[in-house]
């Protein structure tokens, strides 16, 4: 089963699905974006409290459409390249649906804030490697209407472990050893998720899902975080779903904030209807921008019926965005021009080969 969540027509549990070719909700969203008084799908309630999460839901894949594997290699050649790696265990719930109903904003309103449509996306899911199936599932680079195939792909019902951990690290060191993103001067990645992840990278796993072998100085799980984060900006987007407490629960921020460089790029949000606006404002708050997105945000949503709610839940998620880092955007008035990663190179190159 994969949960197309909105990028086909019909998405049921008894119908299969039925891709849209043109149009799609790539269109649909945008309009709906751009439009929000005259297209309404439903009410936008705030988000509720539960102490459990809710049941998952069933979708059938496009039989034509393989599910992503992780044994490829991909090369980005847009000057500005967005990433997003998305928990699909059962601690999260219905909130990847949710999530991906509404990443067909994501290309049309990050080329605002990074100055130009040069933008490809990369999308990747991830479960549990030690239990699940599927459990690393990486894309193509995609710009635009494209990305209504690439994200009907993905298989969405991946179970967890329940050991209070999933594996992002493998998804991390994925991005180290096999993309090349040298040609890019913008790089931004979010993993979104519930849980901590391990801090020992698995030779097994890697060698199973990736089909790569580990250097014994990239065993530890931070090493792969901390060379990641000087070659991209990586942030974590955490959602508490409740699903974990007590000890575990404990150690998931402290996880988070020994795997990233700072504080500042754990973004708490429990609403996740919200997901594009976040990611979109750490974007704006890293390239000094946060004031147009500020009142960007608010045209759109002030005039819903819970708008002051979802717009205070987006600026209390990214309070912290930035705060004392240095941003490199593209094309801002007054800002350098260094390249966040070294300059373009031939062929498809690992970020561990890159000088630093």
């Amino acid at each position: 089963m994969s949960g197309a969540f909105g990028w086909v027509r019909n998405d049921s549990h008894n119908t299969p699905p039925t891709r849209q070719q043109t149009g799609g909700w790539f269109s649909r969203a945008v309009s709906a974006h751009k439009n929000p008084r005259v297209q309404k799908i439903g009410p936008d309630t705030p988000p509720v409290s539960a102490p459990k999460p809710p049941p998952r839901k069933a979708f059938t894949q496009t039989a034509s459409t393989p599910i992503p594997t992780a044994t490829h290699k991909l090369v980005a050649t847009a000057a500005n390249v967005l990433i997003v790696a998305c928990d699909v265990t059962g601690s999260m719930g219905d909130n990847p649906e949710e999530i991906f109903k509404r990443l067909p904003l994501m290309w049309q309103e990050a080329v605002t804030y990074l100055g130009s449509d040069d933008l490809e996306i990369l999308f990747i899911c991830f479960g549990d490697a030690r239990t699940d199936s599927h459990a690393v599932q990486v894309a193509r680079f995609g710009r635009e209407q494209e990305l209504d195939q690439i994200l009907s792909s993905f298989y969405m019902n991946c179970g967890g472990g329940g050991q209070g951990s999933e594996t992002p690290e493998l998804v991390a060191y994925y991005l180290l050893q096999q993309v090349d993103v040298s040609q890019a001067r913008n790089v931004y990645t979010w993993i979104i998720t519930d849980e901590a992840g391990c801090d020992r990278i698995s030779a097994p796993l890697v060698r199973r899902w990736l089909d790569l072998d580990v250097p014994s100085d990239l065993m530890d799980a931070k090493s792969v975080f901390t060379l990641l984060s000087r070659r991209m900006n990586l942030f974590t987007i955490l959602f508490d779903t409740g699903a974990y407490y007590g000890a575990k629960a404990d150690a998931i921020r402290p996880y988070w904030e020994r795997m990233l460089p700072s504080p500042e790029a754990i973004v708490p949000l429990n609403d996740p209807r919200r997901i594009v606006d976040v990611m979109l404002g750490t974007i704006a708050a890293m390239t000094g921008q946060l004031a147009l997105f500020t009142g960007q945000l608010k045209s759109r949503q002030l005039p819903t019926q819970h708008g002051t709610i979802n717009v205070a839940t987006v600026m209390k998620s990214i309070a912290l965005v930035g705060k004392g880092t240095p941003s490199d955007p593209l094309h801002v008035p007054g800002a350098g021009t260094r390249p966040l990663l070294p300059g373009p190179t031939a062929g498809t190159k690992s970020l561990l080969d890159s000088s630093d």
